[in-house]
């Protein structure tokens, strides 16, 4: 996202990737079914919402909100590209994110090897 009111300054930024990850034991059968289709999956492929950020400059003037909500249209068209329907976040065990992404409708799935919490969303 760019500011072309103001030299084209950067407002805010993602990326996206398509990426598979493992499931952990912990995750029940039903929710294999959701992400995989299949309650014995051990693996899903989804689209990883890698980075997230805004300018410091803009932190009062767009949300979090906004800048997440056009990750997910452009998520949106990968699935009508390609058929991903899940859409993951990977990040650290910090109240504010988990209230960030639970907010938006993310769901928590496991903790994953790296210690970063999966959350995912699905179309």
């Amino acid at each position: 996202m760019v500011d072309d009111e103001n030299n084209d300054e950067i407002i805010g930024y993602f990326t996206l990737l398509a990426k598979p990850f493992e499931i952990t034991d912990e995750v029940s059968n039903e929710s294999r079914r959701k992400l995989a289709g299949n309650k014995s999956a051990k693996v899903f492929n989804s689209i990883l919402i890698a980075q997230l950020g805004r300018s410091d400059s803009y932190k009062g003037e767009i949300s979090g909100d906004v800048i997440l909500g056009f990750a997910l249209e452009n998520c949106e068209l990968i699935y009508d590209l390609l058929g991903l329907r899940i859409v993951c976040v990977e990040y650290d065990d910090n109240p504010y994110l988990n209230d960030f992404y639970l907010k938006n409708e993310f769901k928590i799935l496991q903790i994953n090897n790296n210690q970063k919490i999966l959350a995912y969303l699905r179309f």
